[in-house]
């Protein structure tokens, strides 16, 4: 997957998208703007869905770490939300449950 220097580019290709669009309206109007190489190959790596509005596909695509613009806090919170999401994890029966504010005030013998 092809990682950006920088989403102006990808901000610039899709200056005349209507939303909500889907990725293959995202793709089309990205060609259609004769988008760089490096933009095109990162809006065609977005994952299958609608997309609201701009935010939302700059914060799709991934950006070089090493690159001068960094994304912002909120942006970085947005990816990595998504990132959690798609994994794997513990199922909620696995999972150290909290005690309750009953369970904490009469403790382990609650009754016994």
């Amino acid at each position: 997957m092809a990682l950006l220097h920088d989403t102006d580019e990808v901000r610039r290709a899709l200056s005349d998208l209507d939303y909500p669009a889907g990725k293959e309206a995202v793709v089309a109007c990205a060609e259609r703007n004769a988008a760089s190489t490096e933009a095109l190959k990162a809006v065609r790596a977005l994952p299958l869905g609608d997309y609201a509005n701009e935010d939302e596909i700059l914060r799709s695509i991934p950006v070089d770490p090493a690159a001068p613009r960094q994304r912002t806090p909120a942006e970085q919170d947005q990816q990595s939300r998504q990132a959690r999401q798609s994994k794997p994890g513990l199922a909620e029966h696995m999972r150290e449950a909290s005690p309750t504010p009953i369970e904490e005030e009469l403790g382990e013998n609650r009754g016994s």
